[in-house]
């Protein structure tokens, strides 16, 4: 993960806000519909945000502090017939009504026999017990899920390894 530490850091120092999702605005039906493409996810933070992108042959994550969302270079989307827009998911997964959330510890995982500076996946531990899994390596781009996602990621890849970051308590 080339942003690894850059990702660190940001979840070190920032709360979190919301989670950020692009996809396509479909109207071509009488009830405009959302279409999720998360081949690009944005953690929002206090200040700026941390982007997460699924990379390679669609099976690593890289990570990013950036300033702004943006999608020009994500082909499928840069170049998408429909409208582009980003939906906050934030209050779907966490559901906990708050305004910020610090992020205690993170774990990335390799899949058996990836190099220690590939991020197969990564898992995020909040305050409150929350928990956000990024796998970038689902058809449609990033799947999004919860601990549960993780614990069935861990079954499914024998274990893999992981590095855990404890980014403390709040």
């Amino acid at each position: 993960m080339s942003g690894w530490w850059q990702a660190e850091q940001a979840l070190r120092d920032r709360p979190v806000r919301d989670v950020l999702v692009p996809g396509r605005l479909d109207r071509d039906d009488e009830l405009p519909e959302f279409r999720p493409q998360p081949l690009a996810v944005w953690l929002r933070l206090d200040e700026g945000l941390l982007r997460f992108e699924s990379v390679g042959p669609y099976d690593r994550l890289d990570a990013a502090v950036v300033r702004s969302v943006g999608w020009e270079d994500i082909g499928l989307l840069a170049e998408a017939e429909d409208e582009v827009i980003v939906a906050s998911y934030g209050e779907q997964l966490f559901g906990d009504g708050r305004d910020e959330l610090r992020c205690t510890q993170l774990r990335v995982h390799r899949s058996p026999g990836t190099d220690d500076t590939v991020c197969s996946c990564l898992a995020l531990d909040f305050e409150g017990g929350q928990t956000l899994f990024l796998d970038p390596a689902w058809t449609f781009g990033i799947r999004i899920g919860n601990g549960s996602d993780e614990q069935h990621w861990l079954k499914l890849n024998g274990g893999g390894r992981t590095r855990t970051v404890e980014l403390g308590a709040v």
